[in-house]
């Protein structure tokens, strides 16, 4: 019942968004291909509960207003309650490169921690998952709330007596977490991103995995309105930011003792 109940809040508050995106008007840009590598590793316990850390980097090969590269390192822990429930905490600390022109205009660094409740269950033959999770970013123009809501569907497939495919498909919601918007920007939109994803994870081992996947992620923006001669709106307003994504994760996998007889690895997509 408890399970049924949660995954039919997670679903609603999901559409119930996606509804609200859908019915305001808005202006559509579209940015250069962006490319991600990652590299994790995990240490599993003999409970089932793992550590993990990742460095991660962006590239985009071309961006409407100016290139950049993007870059983090990240910790986290993740403990389960049963074979359906687990939660954890990680924390992020981003390092921006902002390119302008070819040249290094300014480098940043960020610190943001997450908090997260997962749940996954068997559906028609496939895993789908449900993760929640609130994180605060600490950044010099203003401290920012995010909720974040991720549902997925995924098979493991045998190969062979090692080899192991995992196909997955997922779509993560993030929304702003404020009582109203800001002062300086009261045009601000609650529902700030959104990312499609589909990718095929493959387990060599229980030691390795390699998951290339493509993406497309929308970031919500608005704009202040840009106007011609004649006093014409020609750009501005609410916008929606577009960005094709190829990238690749690859994770290794570390044990206390030996593999627990009821683990089963998340997606690379922590």
């Amino acid at each position: 019942m408890i399970n049924r109940v949660f995954r039919g809040l997670l679903t609603s508050t999901l559409l119930g968004l996606l509804t609200t995106y859908a019915a305001q008007g808005q202006r559509k840009l579209s940015n250069g291909l962006e490319l991600r590598t990652e590299a994790q590793l995990e240490y599993v316990r003999p409970d089932g509960d793992f550590w993990w850390g990742s460095l991660h980097a962006d590239h985009r090969l071309q961006d409407y207003a100016e290139s950049f590269a993007l870059n983090w390192g990240q910790v986290g822990y993740e403990h389960f309650w049963s074979q359906h429930w687990s939660g954890g905490a990680n924390a992020r600390l981003y390092v921006v490169e902002e390119l302008n022109g070819g040249d290094i205009s300014r480098l940043r660094a960020y610190f943001r921690p997450e908090l997260l409740l997962r749940h996954r269950s068997q559906v028609l033959g496939l895993t789908f998952g449900q993760r929640l999770s609130a994180e605060y970013l600490f950044q010099e123009e203003r401290n920012l709330g995010t909720a974040r809501l991720r549902l997925d569907l995924e098979r493991v497939i045998p190969v062979g007596e090692r080899l192991k495919l995992r196909p997955r498909v997922a779509y993560e919601a993030a929304a702003n977490i404020r009582l109203q918007p800001p002062d300086d920007a009261p045009e601000e939109r609650t529902l700030e991103q959104g990312i499609w994803r589909a990718e095929v994870g493959v387990r060599l081992s229980d030691h390795f995995d390699l998951t290339p996947y493509v993406a497309r992620q929308s970031d919500y923006r608005f704009f202040l309105f840009q106007f011609d001669a004649d006093g014409n709106v020609t750009s501005g307003g609410r916008t929606n930011v577009r960005t094709p994504v190829i990238g690749v994760d690859l994770r290794f996998t570390l044990f206390k003792n030996q593999l627990p007889a009821e683990w089963l690895p998340l997606p690379t997509q922590h």
